[in-house]
């Protein structure tokens, strides 16, 4: 089991290397004085759940999300390299490791102005069974001050208090997979 999730990682790895020109960075979950770790995380209204290409209001899933474990990615929604190779593969990833209880969440930054282009072009190459939340102004990063580039600071682990307690992507640093995985049997 362990060799086939390894397995898919090397070949995500090398898609995601090859598609996209993400900033790549090392992740430093262990320094103590990491802001990041110290931040706790909101949803905001403004959220929609897209679910089988129909908008919900983020209300219908806040109960179901609520003081449990999350594993959130943020995800460029107008790229469609970015939900095949990031959005799919996380999903994929984190999915081998899930509990019942636990949750994944995308967080899909698509401009407004590019919202029908999405729907008629890029929402049939979703294929994820995690929650995903449509953000047309990105208000969920600038709510939570999550405003980057990095790739490795766009995929975090939330605890029930939605207390940011672990980041990293697991594509582009394989060995990050045991830390959730570890974050999870806690």
């Amino acid at each position: 089991m362990r060799n086939r999730v390894l397995y898919i990682f090397l070949i995500f790895i090398v898609i995601n290397i090859s598609s996209c020109n993400f900033e790549q960075r090392e992740c430093s979950n262990e320094n103590a004085n990491d802001t990041l770790l110290t931040k706790t995380v909101i949803f905001p209204n403004s959220l929609l759940q897209l679910e089988a290409n129909k908008f919900k209001k983020v209300d219908s899933i806040k109960t179901a999300i609520d003081g449990k474990i999350k594993i959130i990615s943020i995800i460029d929604g107008n790229c469609r390299k970015c939900i095949i190779n990031q959005l799919n593969s996380l999903d994929s990833i984190f999915n081998n490791i899930l509990y019942n209880d636990n949750k994944l969440i995308f967080i899909l930054n698509v401009n407004k102005s590019d919202s029908a282009f999405f729907m008629r072009n890029f929402s049939s190459a979703i294929n994820a069974k995690g929650i995903i939340l449509w953000d047309n102004y990105y208000n969920f990063e600038r709510e939570n001050k999550l405003l980057t580039s990095n790739i490795n600071l766009r995929t975090f682990m939330v605890n029930s208090e939605n207390k940011i307690i672990l980041y990293g992507n697991p594509i582009f640093h394989p060995k990050l997979i045991g830390r959730y995985q570890e974050y999870l049997e806690k």
